[in-house]
C-alpha cells in the first residue's frame, strides 16, 4: 500500500506539472464507484439515479449470475447464457459517455485519497507502457481522459477516483483448510464453474465407455460426489439424478445404471429448513438414486477423498459446496473485520474503521474461520461476534459502503443469501439518491432485512418451499406444486424479459427433446 501511495503522489505531481486533470474530478456530478456485479452491486447499479450520479462499475465479470438456477446449467436443463445477465442490460445508462464499466479486478482501496486501485491483466507487448509510473491517456468513446496507470508484473494497474464507493465483491467457497479441496474439487458459484462441471461430467461419461477400461476405473469415472447438504449441494444432486434417470438412461441404460451420486453432509440436509421438509428431501433424493453419507471430509486427493472415520471414496467428479468465506481481497482491505474476516458495517451499510490497526493496515481477522466442515449452511452461516465491546469505538469511513457476502454488521449479522444482498442494494441506492446534492445528509432509517423465505429444487419435478420470518409461523410445502411455484418465482425474478424468454425456452426444449450432452 505504501508503494502504491508513493507512486500515486508521483503521478499526481506529474499531472499537475503537465496541466492534466483526471476525468473523475472534472465531472459536475458525484461519481459512484461500484465494485462487483453480484446481487448487491447489480441492484445498486439498477436503482441508482444516473441524473444524480455518474457511475463506474469495476468487476472482472461483465454480468450478474442468477445463482438460483446455476445448478440447472451443469446438466443442460438450461444454458449458461440464460442465467448471465450483462451489466449493461441491468443499467443501460452505462452506454452514456460519463459512465463506465471496467473489466478489471480491484487490488486495493485508499480511503484517505478516495481511490480504488485496479488491475486489468497483462497487455500484449506492443501495447505495454514503456515505463512504470507514467501517465497513460485513456481513449474512451472518442475522447481522451487522463488516468493514473502503470505496468507491473501482474499487468496494467490504474487508479479510479470516487466520491461514493459501494463494495460488493462477494465471497468465495470455504475449504476449512482441508488439503486438496482447491486442487481436486469443483465449486459451484459462477457460470464458469458450471461449465467446467458439465465438461467433466460429459468427459467422464464418454471415457467410461472406452474398451479396455478397468472396472474399478470405470466405476470411479461414473461416480459423482457432492460435499455439502445446503441448497446448492442438494439442488445439484437433484438435477444430476434427474439428468441420469430421464436422459442418460435413454442413451445407454447399462452405463446410466452404473452412475452413482453420493452426497456427504456432516449434519442435516437443508439445515435451515423445517424438519418435515428435511425428511421429505432425504426420502426424495434416496428414491432418485442419491446415496446419503453422514461424515466429515479429512482430505481430498486426485480421484479420491478420505473421511475422518478413515473410509475412502473414489470419484470422477467432486462438487464442493460447504459454505462461504471472505476473499483475499476482502481480508486485505484496511477496514475493521468481523472474526470471520468479513468487512464490518453499521446499520446503514457504512464500512467501519477501527482506531487500533495492525502494522499491515487492517484489523486482524480469521479469514476462514467457521463452525466446522460441511455444516449445512452456506446460506444461514451465523456469525459469532461474542464481545460487543471490541467494536464500540469503530467509526464509519466517509462515503464507503459495503453490502452482500463480503460484509456483516457485528451486532446483527445476516446470512450470506442473495436476497440479503439484493435488499441491501435496493436500500443503499435509495439512500444515495435521497442524499445526492444535499449539503447535509438526511436522516434515513437503518437497513432492516425481511426474510422472504427459502426454496430448493430437489429433482424429479419436486421442490421444498418455506415462507415466513423465523419468529413467525412459517408456511411450508413440498412436492410437484412446490416445484411449479419454484420455477414460477425464479422466472419472474430474472433481470430482463430477454432472459426470462431464454429460460422459458430452455425449459420447453428440455421437456420436449431432453437435455443436450454435447461436449464443447
Amino acid at each position: 500500500m505504501q508503494r502504491s501511495r508513493q507512486l500515486l503522489l508521483r503521478l499526481r505531481l506529474q499531472a499537475q506539472a503537465e496541466g492534466l486533470v483526471d476525468g473523475a474530478w472534472s465531472q459536475q456530478q458525484q461519481r459512484l464507484v461500484i465494485l462487483g456485479t453480484g446481487w448487491g452491486g447489480a441492484r445498486v447499479a439498477r436503482d441508482i439515479d444516473t441524473s444524480k450520479y455518474d457511475i463506474t462499475i469495476i468487476s472482472p465479470r461483465n454480468h450478474m449470475v442468477f445463482t438460483p438456477l446455476l445448478a440447472s446449467t451443469c446438466v443442460g436443463t438450461i444454458e449458461s447464457r440464460s442465467v448471465t445477465v450483462p451489466i449493461v442490460d441491468i443499467q443501460p445508462k452505462l452506454q452514456q459517455p460519463q459512465n463506465f464499466y471496467y473489466a478489471a479486478s480491484c487490488k486495493g482501496i485508499h480511503p484517505e485519497d478516495r481511490l480504488v486501485e485496479c488491475c486489468s491483466g497483462k497487455l500484449p507487448a506492443a501495447q505495454a507502457l514503456p515505463l512504470a509510473g507514467t501517465l497513460a491517456p485513456n481513449q474512451t468513446r472518442g475522447h481522451t481522459r487522463q488516468a493514473h496507470a502503470w505496468m507491473n508484473e501482474d499487468g496494467l494497474r490504474f487508479f479510479v477516483e470516487y466520491d461514493k464507493l459501494a463494495i460488493s465483491t462477494g465471497s468465495q467457497g470455504s475449504t476449512f483448510g482441508i488439503p486438496g479441496v482447491e486442487q481436486y474439487t469443483h465449486f459451484l458459484r459462477d457460470a464458469s464453474h458450471s461449465t467446467a462441471i458439465r465438461s467433466t461430467l460429459v468427459d467422464n461419461w464418454n471415457k467410461a465407455n472406452i474398451p479396455g477400461r478397468s472396472p474399478l476405473d470405470r466405476d470411479r469415472l461414473l461416480h459423482v460426489v457432492v460435499v455439502g447438504g445446503g441448497p446448492t449441494g442438494v439442488e445439484f444432486a437433484g438435477e444430476l439424478a434427474d439428468f441420469i434417470n430421464r436422459d442418460l438412461r435413454k442413451i445407454d441404460p447399462s452405463r446410466a445404471r452404473d452412475m452413482r451420486i453420493t452426497l456427504i453432509e456432516a449434519n442435516e440436509l437443508l439445515g435451515s429448513f423445517d424438519a418435515r421438509l428435511r425428511e421429505y428431501t432425504a426420502r426424495k433424493l434416496v428414491k432418485e438414486g442419491v446415496q446419503l453419507v453422514k461424515g466429515v471430509v479429512k482430505e481430498v486427493t486426485e480421484g479420491e477423498l478420505e473421511l475422518q472415520d478413515g473410509s475412502r471414496i473414489p470419484f470422477g467428479l467432486c462438487v464442493w459446496s460447504t459454505g462461504v468465506g471472505p476473499t483475499p481481497f476482502t481480508v486485505s482491505l484496511p477496514f475493521a473485520k468481523t472474526p470471520r474476516g468479513r468487512l464490518a458495517i453499521d446499520d446503514k451499510l457504512r464500512v467501519l474503521m477501527a482506531p487500533r490497526l495492525q502494522p499491515d493496515g487492517h484489523v486482524q481477522a480469521d479469514a476462514d474461520r467457521g463452525p466446522g466442515p460441511q455444516q449445512v449452511s452456506e446460506v444461514h452461516m451465523r456469525q459469532d461476534e461474542e464481545d460487543a465491546s471490541l467494536h464500540k469505538d469503530w467509526k464509519p469511513v466517509g462515503n464507503v459502503y459495503a453490502l452482500g457476502d463480503c460484509c456483516a454488521n457485528p451486532d446483527t449479522p445476516l446470512p450470506a443469501l442473495a436476497q440479503v444482498a439484493e435488499q441491501q442494494g435496493k436500500y443503499l441506492a435509495r439512500c444515495l439518491n435521497e442524499e445526492a446534492g444535499k449539503l447535509e445528509a438526511p436522516q434515513l432509517p437503518p437497513f432492516v432485512y425481511k426474510h422472504l423465505g427459502s426454496m430448493a429444487s430437489i429433482g424429479g419435478a419436486s421442490a421444498v418451499i418455506e415462507l415466513g420470518e423465523a419468529k413467525q409461523r412459517k408456511l411450508s410445502w413440498a412436492g410437484f406444486s412446490s416445484w411449479v411455484a419454484w420455477r414460477s418465482a425464479y422466472l419472474t425474478r430474472l433481470g430482463t424479459m430477454k432472459h426470462r424468454m431464454y429460460v422459458a425456452g430452455d425449459w420447453a426444449l428440455t421437456l420436449l427433446f431432453g437435455r443436450d450432452i454435447s461436449r464443447w
